[in-house]
């Protein structure tokens, strides 16, 4: 199937299907709803809010800044699986693939899980510091809101057994 601009949507599917994502969707950057309150919690509600970490910085771009920045995007992949770290990697994979392609700008929005022991998060120097994306939260988005007007599951976790429905954003030019 070919998605807006050529891109080939089956390929991509594959690739996240090599990751057992359970879904992967092709939406466009109007789909994606923004709330101030998504950095508030990831400022003051995150497991890393307590110290300064890699995966935590902002690098001076303003919340207007980065929102106009997903709307320069005409595309985006939104994978959905129940595996943070799988799903981190398949979102990384993904944008390789589309970069070689040609898609240059191609870029991830993923909290990162990365590596399954997070030196960032022990106050230490991360070990993979290329490989760090910044986190769908950070640019304002509500993540909740957006994938429920999608049709996906989304609930807030009361325990440990609830299932985890995580989602991932991969941005196309």
């Amino acid at each position: 199937m070919q998605g807006e601009h050529g891109i080939n949507v089956d390929k991509y599917t594959a690739i996240a299907g090599n990751y057992n994502i359970k879904d992967t969707i092709l939406i466009t950057p109007d789909q994606i709803v923004f709330d101030l309150r998504a950095v508030l919690k990831c400022r003051w509600g995150c497991d890393y809010s307590k110290s300064r970490s890699i995966k935590c910085e902002h690098h001076g771009i303003s919340i207007e800044e980065r929102k106009q920045m997903i709307h320069s995007y005409k595309q985006i992949f939104l994978l959905h699986n129940d595996n943070a770290r799988v799903l981190t990697l398949a979102c990384l994979e993904m944008e390789k693939e589309l970069y070689l392609d040609g898609y240059y700008f191609a870029f991830a929005l993923r909290s990162c899980n990365f590596c399954a022991s997070c030196n960032a998060k022990e106050g230490k120097e991360c070990s993979h510091p290329e490989k760090v994306r910044p986190c769908e939260e950070m640019f304002g988005i509500d993540i909740y809101q957006t994938v429920r007007n999608l049709g996906l599951p989304i609930e807030v976790l009361k325990t440990s057994e609830d299932p985890q429905n995580r989602y991932g954003f991969v941005l196309i030019e």
